[in-house]
């Protein structure tokens, strides 16, 4: 793209957050021909979308899909470019660009607002601006921690299928640290060299392993039940954030999200090898051998930091706490 722009507000000091749509899900209208989204990095949009002078940077966003929130993170750049072309297709009846694509009826699009059924959409020829957002140097994996119905609740928007929603900036940050969420504070500026760069990156994530996790419904349940929290140490990035089962796998051959925690990743294996667990009352005991460790050591005493009513299974936690207990 040609004559690219800039626009440089202050960063994280807006008060202005929005939920970002991405490809694949219900940024699915027959009318656009697409975006070079990379989820973690950056989003593209064009000044077609609603809402698309209004964002800035250091406004806060929400990647969402269909389902669920993906992430979060501030808006560090914000790239404009003039005079693009853009391929746009219309209900030939109608004109609109709301038009869905069916694939279990003969006759290939149907209109919802004109209520009728067609074989091919009017494709026009248009100009417009494009803007790419970017904010992988703040993106926090929100993994399964708001779904669709938290989302909406923080919406100031009641349209499902708009590509840029406004959302309430309070309560959405009160929302994210209640789930773990840690972002940078007040006059972060971003990654060095961050507004030099022009190229991004290749369209794969940043791990193979957050992907496959992200596929976890049992990991996705429980973020969803406790948030980006770690049940012994406390919030953290859900990179690191893994589900423990209190009864192993490989023998119930279940997922039960009463019998399981979200714990950091060397928690995890501490937990799996018999020299972490947790009473009944929920009191985190560290053994014996780990005491030469300040920073494992001082776990032993500390209370669980899930609610006290939280769905996990009393019985199976005082199980593990007398299994694991008695080889030490």
């Amino acid at each position: 793209m040609d004559g690219v722009g800039i626009e440089d507000p202050a960063v994280g000091t807006s008060g202005r957050a929005w939920s970002f749509l991405v490809v694949g899900d219900d940024r699915d209208f027959q009318g656009n021909s697409g975006y070079d989204d990379v989820v973690e990095e950056s989003y593209s949009y064009d000044s077609t979308v609603g809402n698309h002078r209004r964002v800035a940077r250091g406004d806060l966003v929400v990647v969402r899909d269909s389902r669920e929130a993906l992430g979060v993170g501030y808006i560090e750049e914000l790239e404009v470019f003039p005079n693009q072309s853009k391929l746009r297709s219309r209900c030939p009846n109608c004109g609109s660009t709301s038009f869905k694509e069916r694939t279990t009826e003969l006759v290939r699009y149907w209109c919802s607002p004109c209520k009728s059924a067609f074989d091919l959409p009017k494709v026009e020829n248009i100009e417009v601006t494009g803007y790419r957002a970017h904010y992988g140097g703040s993106w926090q994996a929100l993994e399964g921690c708001l779904d669709k119905g938290r989302l909406a609740e923080l919406s100031l928007s009641n349209s499902d299928q708009q590509s840029i929603k406004a959302m309430d900036y309070r309560e959405l940050m009160a929302a994210l640290i209640i789930r773990g969420v840690r972002l940078p504070g007040e006059g972060w500026e971003g990654l060095p060299g961050r507004r030099n760069s022009r190229v991004l990156p290749g369209g794969r994530r940043r791990t193979t392993a957050a992907a496959r996790r992200g596929q976890d419904a049992f990991r996705r349940a429980l973020l969803g039940q406790y948030g980006a929290v770690c049940a012994v140490t406390g919030p953290a990035p859900a990179e690191v954030l893994e589900a423990a089962h209190l009864r192993p796998f490989a023998t119930t051959e279940q997922h039960r999200v009463e019998e399981g925690l979200i714990l950091r990743a060397d928690i995890h294996r501490l937990l799996d090898n018999g020299l972490l667990t947790v009473s009944p009352e929920l009191v985190v005991s560290v053994a014996p051998c780990l005491r030469g460790y300040p920073d494992y050591s001082a776990l032993h005493g500390t209370r669980l930091l899930i609610p006290e009513d939280a769905v996990l299974d009393r019985m199976v936690l005082h199980e593990h706490f007398v299994a694991t207990t008695a080889s030490w």
